[in-house]
């Protein structure tokens, strides 16, 4: 049996006679994720039925709001106000404040990542709700949560019902850190589970527990170090120092997966990129390994953007590939996350190349990530990741979203 699927069978069963009942009530905020069917996005509830599409680079929470009625102004020479200049997207020009009613409004900037379109707007603030595992308080309402009011051209291509954009960035105004006040007795982090098919997902704020059927799946996550890029603050980085194929390690520059002196490079993960994707460096690389890994397997023509496709009839396997960390820790990459079906007999490689002037070293994609749970523990800077939901006969429709 593969070492991965026992570990987790391991950990999955020893947690499993543990009734839920015995979990202790806590005000975790959790909703269910979906996949959207139109954009190549997840989203969760706020507000009871508005949704935000989950974005882990965004760096503050943005909503539509084109109704014209006034809002509550944060001043421009506040804290909060220089805080939104700190993790102002890169790829936009500066903000410039407005003048509402005689005062100085602080406004900021969004980024949207489809149309790669900059918006600059009023930042404001005002009350969120969303439902809590505690069963004494099945909601809760955060009161002068801060967002940014955008109007709805910006968000026009948007599926119906995605209202705006939660930022989960690792920064202050990000919504997981205003989602978590300490108040509540809520630790600093956020976890999800993104679907692969139309079932539900999950998000969870705040920590634990996670309920997977009567098992905490706190138990099978595996923790690495997140690593700060001071020139890239909205964005999440692993130390990812090594791949293998089917147990062999690529050979790639010692240097493949650093930071250069621009803040480029580095290994990050990107809920609004649907297939990992490498530097050309390190993607010839990797693909002439696994090309040599599955020479038995029939190929067949490929699917733009998808380079290699292969027959896939039956119980269709691939080796496996392993990401492995700076701690020595392995994020172990099964078939069901490294390729994707295009057609009933036909899949394909879930890797893209980047080309040579790539931003990131590698970004890991929404793919790689889904059925999947991960922990994004920012409070401890650390990641958690777990197995492959499948591997258990789980998935991430099973997570406890009602208390």
């Amino acid at each position: 049996m593969d070492k991965c699927l026992l570990l987790c069978l391991l950990l999955f069963s020893a947690y499993s006679h543990v009734s839920a009942h015995y979990y202790p009530s806590k005000n975790t905020l959790v909703s269910s994720v979906t996949k959207n069917a139109i954009l190549p996005i997840f989203t969760f509830t706020l507000n009871t039925n508005e949704e935000y599409f989950i974005h882990i680079a965004g760096p503050y929470l943005v909503r539509s709001c084109n109704d014209g009625l006034p809002r509550p102004i944060i001043p421009c020479g506040s804290s909060t106000c220089a805080l939104t200049r700190r993790v102002s997207p890169h790829q936009c020009p500066p903000t410039q404040n407005t003048i509402i009613n005689g005062r100085c409004a602080c406004q900021a900037t969004a980024f949207e990542p489809f149309q790669r379109l900059c918006s600059s707007n009023q930042y404001t603030y005002g009350d969120f709700s969303m439902s809590s595992l505690n069963p004494r308080s099945p909601s809760l309402t955060l009161n002068n949560v801060k967002y940014l009011c955008i109007p709805k051209p910006f968000l026009i291509d948007f599926p119906p019902g995605v209202l705006g954009l939660a930022g989960l960035a690792p920064t202050a105004l990000a919504a997981w850190n205003q989602l978590t006040p300490p108040r509540l007795g809520l630790e600093k982090k956020f976890a999800l589970c993104l679907p692969s098919d139309t079932n539900k997902g999950a998000i969870f704020f705040g920590g634990g527990p996670y309920k997977l059927g009567n098992t905490d799946a706190r138990s099978m996550l595996t923790y690495t170090q997140l690593i700060k890029n001071p020139r890239r603050l909205n964005n999440y980085f692993l130390g990812l120092k090594g791949i293998s194929v089917n147990g062999e390690k690529i050979l790639l520059a010692q240097n493949a997966f650093d930071f250069d002196g621009k803040g480029d490079g580095g290994v990050t993960l990107s809920s609004v990129t649907p297939f990992t994707t490498l530097r050309s460096d390190i993607y010839k690389v990797f693909t002439k390994a696994f090309s040599k890994a599955t020479s038995d397997i029939p190929r067949v023509n490929s699917t733009t953007p998808l380079e290699f496709c292969f027959k896939s009839t039956g119980r269709f396997q691939v080796p496996r590939i392993d990401l492995k960390f700076a701690d020595g820790k392995i994020w172990k990459v099964v078939t069901a996350n490294s390729m994707t079906k295009v057609s009933d007999d036909v899949a394909c490689l879930a890797f893209l190349n980047g080309g040579d002037a790539a931003a990131h070293a590698v970004v890991i994609g929404m793919h790689q990530m889904e059925n999947t749970l991960l922990e994004f523990d920012v409070g401890r800077s650390a990641f958690g990741f777990s197995c492959s939901l499948g591997l258990v006969n789980a998935s991430c429709g099973d997570f406890q979203t009602k208390p």
